[in-house]
């Protein structure tokens, strides 16, 4: 018996002295991180007074430092490619509690997908995964079923991921560098893309939406209202036309409350594959012209 329990005990020692060395992996992950935004946003250093929220759309089409430039206001953008709309929440959720209240926010809404199933946009815990040593991104990780509330608090184990475990310096890649203002515009064309423009337009089937990601949408809207910020949905430019059903619908979700600016649908440009990096997003200067379309709708309707 005494044999045993010494057993127990040896194996409970190294268990601790194991689990205490991968505290090691997580303290490093997030030092080894290339897009630091988020780690920013819950240390409290994006005091930015217009903040840019979406997914690649948002990312690539809106670059925030033009927006400051030409509006005076300071801007920043924390669109996350591959990112949905409750992704969108939780960014905008976890700027509101660790940072001054912006004035505006700009949510780039994903037509078709913003609230219907989708393989493509998901919730981005690739970017929650590095910063598991911050207890705020471990709760939203358990609350998401991700991690068990009592051992990831007990062990260093079970914080553990394959995230954590490359502690190589990750680096930019040219499609998704991040700039200073938080934006990654693309200068470039995709390879190979197919320019051909569709011959139908896709009707929007408002049936298959998710009630979650509705539930997320209104979230939003509701942060918005008790903190006195200005909500703006912007709509990008597509190659392809869009179903206005998706706009009537925008506005039934909204009940008609909340301002969406919707690209000059009549600017020739914004037919033109020159100005695009692919069919549904803009290259750097088709991002230009957008976002000055934003500055100027933002100066033309200050509040």
């Amino acid at each position: 018996m005494k044999k045993f329990i010494k057993s127990i005990l040896i194996f409970g020692i190294a268990f601790f002295l194991l689990d205490k060395f991968f505290i090691f992996f997580i303290i490093t992950s997030a030092e080894k991180e290339v897009d630091k935004r988020l780690e920013l946003v819950i240390n409290g250093k994006i005091n930015k007074e217009i903040v840019v929220f979406g997914s690649s759309r948002g990312a690539r089409n809106i670059i925030a430092s033009e927006i400051e430039k030409e509006t005076g206001y300071s801007a920043y953008n924390l669109s996350y490619p591959g990112s949905n709309i409750e992704f969108h929440e939780f960014a905008i959720r976890s700027l509101l509690k660790f940072n001054k209240i912006p004035k505006v926010i700009l949510l780039s809404v994903d037509y078709p997908m913003a609230f219907l199933p989708d393989s493509v946009l998901n919730f981005r815990l690739d970017r929650l995964y590095p910063l598991v040593k911050y207890s705020y991104i471990n709760n939203e990780l358990i609350a998401r079923g991700e991690k068990n509330l009592l051992m990831s608090h007990l062990f260093a184990l079970s914080r553990m991921n394959k995230y954590i475990i490359n502690l190589k310096q990750k680096k930019f890649m040219p499609k998704d560098t991040v700039y200073s203002d938080g934006s990654m515009p693309i200068s470039f064309q995709k390879p190979n893309e197919n320019w051909d423009k569709a011959k139908t337009i896709k009707k929007y089937n408002s049936l298959k939406e998710l009630k979650i990601k509705r539930e997320a949408f209104q979230k939003i809207i509701t942060m918005c209202k008790e903190n006195n910020i200005r909500l703006i949905l912007i709509s990008p430019p597509l190659l392809d036309s869009m179903d206005s059903e998706f706009k009537a619908r925008l506005k039934l979700l909204t009940s008609n409350t909340i301002e969406i600016l919707e690209c000059d649908s009549q600017n020739p440009i914004y037919k033109d594959k020159n100005y695009y990096y692919d069919k549904t997003h803009l290259n750097t200067k088709g991002a230009l012209i957008f976002t000055k379309e934003i500055t100027l709708y933002l100066k033309n309707t200050k509040r």
